[in-house]
């Protein structure tokens, strides 16, 4: 059975070299930009460096203004990009990843369905490598976890899908969902310092900031029917990074990274391209003890009493510590120790909170 999945990317303008010169040069120029953020370049010098004219240099400025980027033009003294513009793409994300990073491809659109279902699309044709990064400005019908639609307006969140095949067993899928959540955790800390401390993991990877969640994280496998193997994971995370309004269902619950619509310290592209490359990073090292006491210390739920549901009946229990594998180790109200490797839990307030 064939997927069908429906998106728009952004119209790319021509120019007058090649299409694959066309956007290592498109790229180049972004980030001599970048580096010079708030500062004006010659059109002449930026056509002598990449060896074309000025007339192309122009078109490669139409396609990154068509693209989102602000960038101004004045006669005499050439181009400069804007101090800041929360614009999310290819070109951005990319400037923005490590050196010597494993995301093997960067795939930007305006809108889709659902980055999920479309990393999936290619994951099940064989036509993404391990390390195949795709990014949303906006999602018509993002997903979360137990079937929940996921808010996902266009401009103030990141819709990201990573795909990747790693070599592991059934058994320790969970814990490619616990590097998906520090990995969101320790790139949010990195990029806005005022929020270490105060990001929070929900098990088992709901985050939250001031008792808001921001982030959901969806991870999918797709296995080998014949033997039961894992042959791709697909990690999906939406972060809600300035938006203000959501709809009925997660409204009073979902909160934002930038509570102050002045408050622009990052772009959505910088924090896709550090997420993607913490993920592969942890996922290539799962026993990292580093990993897991990421995770502990930034657990909201040890040393609290919750509610869990086992077998369609609601238990509560009080919550000790996470095991080496991220289980969530509880005590029930039978006085018995038994361990959680899966489900939904809820915290349960205490007066004074």
């Amino acid at each position: 059975m064939k997927t069908k999945t429906i998106f728009r990317t952004t119209t790319v303008t021509k120019w007058d070299f090649s299409q694959e010169d066309n956007r290592n040069t498109k790229d180049e120029i972004l980030d001599l930009l970048e580096a010079s953020r708030g500062e004006f370049i010659s059109g002449e010098s930026i056509a002598e460096r990449f060896n074309v004219t000025r007339a192309a240099i122009w078109k490669v400025i139409a396609s990154l203004r068509n693209d989102g980027h602000k960038i101004k033009a004045v006669p005499n003294r050439g181009y400069m990009l804007e101090s800041f513009i929360d614009v999310l793409t290819e070109e951005g994300i990319k400037s923005h990843l490590k050196e010597g990073t494993k995301v093997s491809r960067v795939i930007c659109v305006d809108e889709i369905d659902s980055t999920n279902n479309y990393a999936k699309t290619l994951a099940m044709h064989g036509k993404a490598l391990h390390g195949t990064l795709i990014a949303a400005n906006h999602q018509t019908s993002g997903r979360g976890r137990h079937g929940h639609s996921f808010d996902s307006p266009a401009g103030t969140g990141l819709y990201m899908s990573l795909i990747l095949r790693p070599n592991i067993a059934a058994s320790e899928f969970q814990m490619i969902t616990i590097a998906d959540a520090v990995a969101v955790c320790l790139a949010v800390e990195e990029l806005y310092p005022a929020s270490k401390g105060k990001i929070k993991i929900k098990w088992v990877n709901d985050i939250y900031f001031h008792d808001k969640k921001i982030t959901g994280i969806l991870t999918e496998a797709l296995t080998n029917f014949e033997n039961g193997e894992i042959e791709s994971v697909i990690t999906g995370i939406g972060i809600n990074v300035s938006t203000k309004k959501f709809d009925d269902n997660a409204s009073g619950i979902a909160g934002s990274i930038l509570q102050n619509e002045n408050e622009f310290i990052f772009g959505r592209d910088e924090l896709c391209a550090l997420v993607a490359d913490n993920i592969i990073t942890f996922a290539d090292n799962l026993d990292s003890p580093e990993l897991i006491n990421a995770y502990r210390e930034r657990s909201m739920l040890i040393d609290e009493d919750i509610t869990y549901m086992k077998n369609d009946t609601q238990y509560t229990g009080h919550v000790e510590r996470i095991d080496d594998r991220g289980g969530l180790v509880i005590v029930n109200d039978n006085g018995e120790i038994e361990t959680l490797r899966s489900g939904e839990v809820f915290m349960i307030r205490k007066a004074n909170q």
